[in-house]
């Protein structure tokens, strides 16, 4: 069975965890700013019910760089 996606982001935030500034820039990039302080608040469990939307964007980034990071970083 697949892990669901607000479980696998929220895995995927705390093994980024120093990060997230690099992550908002990255998927928000005109307005990381507002982007992060969302992140930071979903991270810290602060966003009960967390919009589906914004949850597969950061799944999808994260999906993304799991297939374009050489398999010895992925393995670590």
């Amino acid at each position: 069975m697949d892990t669901p996606i607000l479980e696998f982001v929220m895995g995927e935030l705390e093994a980024r965890k120093g990060n997230w500034p690099d992550i908002a820039k990255e998927i928000e990039p005109d307005s990381w700013t507002s982007y992060y302080s969302w992140l930071t608040k979903l991270a810290q469990g602060r966003i009960p019910d967390p919009s589906v939307n914004k949850i597969q964007r950061l799944a999808d980034h994260f999906r993304g760089q799991q297939r374009t990071a050489p398999a010895t970083e992925r393995a670590a």
